[in-house]
């Protein structure tokens, strides 16, 4: 199983994505961390975000994170670029010269995957509430794997969904794919929190995250998804502050990694976040396996080590 994770900083809650005062990210500091905690890995995903507004629209409130992911790659890095679609009018040809772009930047960078969308299931912040999502997304799918082809590149494409599968969601976005896009995807994308949005006793949390691993192979096979399609785990993590313990999020990941990795379902695990955007003692704020000073959690170490391991 590959691991990855998100090394980005946003001036912004990471919950509800209001603006907040962090520190900025430091490229060499990032780096240095980043290549620690890979270790000896022979591959491992940088995990970055962009925002389509529409064509030619700034991007308000949200930045792409990390600002430039050339900054990470290099030798057994591997991109992950997730092309998030939050324009507020339809706009699915944008969105595809949008995707068009984002594979020929990932293969610039020595490959990799692309996200298309980011949780359509999820209404605003979220991508699943913008007009029209799910005929960007499949114009967004349609046009990277033409643009992948035509290129000859090693890029992804995928889709993904948050939380437990639900079957009316994965029927629209595969009807709205079409069976030869959803034929071609690379992979299916799970975001997962155990114990966070709802808390779970810390002894089910590993058999927690089984169920929405199982869960979404069943879904997506029904909605017409083969099951050779690799599934990854696009997000997972679990925050600190002055009610959650520093030393639980250490044995909360490493029980999701090792539960995951059992199921024999998961090829990629990614985690976020690198860095806490701002170590104020709210939760929202704390989901890094570094404080915002990038002194270490005890998650960072027990990490590493499973990295390592892997």
């Amino acid at each position: 199983m590959l691991f990855g994770i998100w090394p980005g900083v946003v001036a912004a809650d990471l919950v509800e994505l209001t603006p907040l005062a962090t520190p900025p990210e430091d490229v060499e500091r990032t780096r240095v961390a980043l290549d620690r905690l890979q270790g000896d890995a022979a591959q491992f995903y940088i995990r970055c975000y962009r925002h389509y507004r529409g064509d030619g629209a700034p991007e308000p409130g949200v930045v792409a994170a990390p600002a430039d992911p050339g900054d990470y790659a290099g030798p057994g890095r591997l991109i992950d670029l997730v092309a998030c679609y939050q324009a507020t009018e339809p706009d699915p040809a944008g969105y595809a010269k949008f995707v068009r772009r984002a594979v020929r930047d990932v293969a610039a960078w020595g490959g990799g995957k692309v996200q298309v969308g980011e949780e359509l299931n999820v209404p605003a912040p979220q991508d699943g509430g913008f007009p029209g999502c799910f005929d960007a997304v499949a114009a967004g799918v349609a046009a990277g794997i033409e643009e992948r082809d035509r290129l000859g590149v090693s890029v992804g494409i995928g889709v993904n969904g948050a939380g437990v599968a639900d079957p009316a969601f994965w029927a629209r976005m595969t009807d709205s794919l079409g069976p030869d896009s959803t034929a071609r995807l690379d992979f299916i994308g799970l975001d997962m929190f155990p114990d966070v949005f709802r808390p779970i006793p810390e002894d089910k949390v590993g058999v927690g995250a089984q169920f929405l691993v199982r869960t979404l192979r069943s879904v997506t096979r029904d909605a017409g998804i083969s099951e050779e399609t690799p599934i990854h785990v696009t997000e997972t993590g679990w925050p600190t502050g002055r009610t959650r313990d520093e030393a639980k999020q250490a044995r909360i990941l490493q029980a999701v990694a090792a539960a995951v990795a059992a199921t024999g379902e998961v090829s990629v695990h990614e985690l976020f976040s690198l860095r806490d955007g701002i170590s104020d003692g709210n939760w929202q704020n704390g989901f890094g396996l570094l404080h915002d000073d990038y002194t270490p959690k005890p998650a960072y170490d027990a990490l590493r080590r499973l990295i390592g391991a892997s």
